[in-house]
């Protein structure tokens, strides 16, 4: 038996080995997920079932995604070499670093925080032609709401011409004769919206920007 399973209960040891087919495990925090996963990938190894540079692990934060390689590291003999262990945004800046180009993005693009986004978006707002998000009295209010959008629609996977597409058709479709005036409303919200989230992206490839919604959103394309 390998040195990887004398520490791990029955199910741990079931899963490491689980090799062949996906597998999701669901456990409670400090039910052991994290000694599984960096098991998994040493036992891997160990059994030259695959090279280190072909495992790809991802996390959601830095500090995860630290501690699992530093784990990692203390059970292979040499160490963690040319192995990806990172955070999902860290992994897809680093593809499209390197394929960006492929899909048309700059080659120096540069990644902005939500506060840069927040002031490129101030800078541009009243180009935007808004009406239903015109500021009134409160532009912080009203960019933060369209970010918001913005960054939920990126995570869905939608891009600025398939939602203009969806705004386009719910008002090719609207029968003015019927529906109450808080439907047309929302109509009118989603059609600025669509509106507003085209003009954005295109703000930012023409600064050279990507936001991080963007970083898994292209990596998709």
């Amino acid at each position: 038996m390998s040195d990887l399973l004398k520490n791990l209960n029955d199910e741990q040891k079931n899963a490491v080995t689980h090799i062949k087919e996906p597998l999701l495990i669901i456990a409670g925090a400090g039910t052991g997920k994290t000694t599984v996963i960096t098991n998994k990938i040493a036992y891997i190894i160990e059994q030259k079932l695959a090279k280190p540079s072909e495992i790809l692990a991802l996390t959601f934060t830095d500090k995860a995604s630290e501690e699992m390689a530093e784990r990692v590291d203390k059970l292979l003999p040499y160490g963690v070499f040319d192995m990806w262990i990172s955070t999902f945004h860290s992994f897809c800046d680093r593809i499209l670093g390197e394929n960006g180009l492929d899909i048309g993005l700059p080659t120096n693009y540069r990644l902005i925080n939500t506060t840069e986004s927040w002031l490129l978006m101030k800078k541009n707002l009243y180009a935007l032609n808004l009406d239903y998000y015109r500021p009134k009295g409160n532009e912080t209010q009203c960019i933060h709401a369209l970010i918001k959008l913005f960054s939920r629609l990126k995570d869905e996977n939608i891009t600025p011409e398939e939602y203009h597409a969806y705004a386009e058709g719910l008002l090719a479709n609207q029968d003015t004769t019927m529906g109450d005036e808080s439907s047309q409303l929302e109509m009118r919200r989603i059609k600025e919206t669509a509106d507003a989230y085209f003009q954005y992206e295109q703000l930012l490839l023409d600064n050279n920007f990507l936001d991080f919604g963007d970083l898994i959103f292209y990596v998709n394309k």
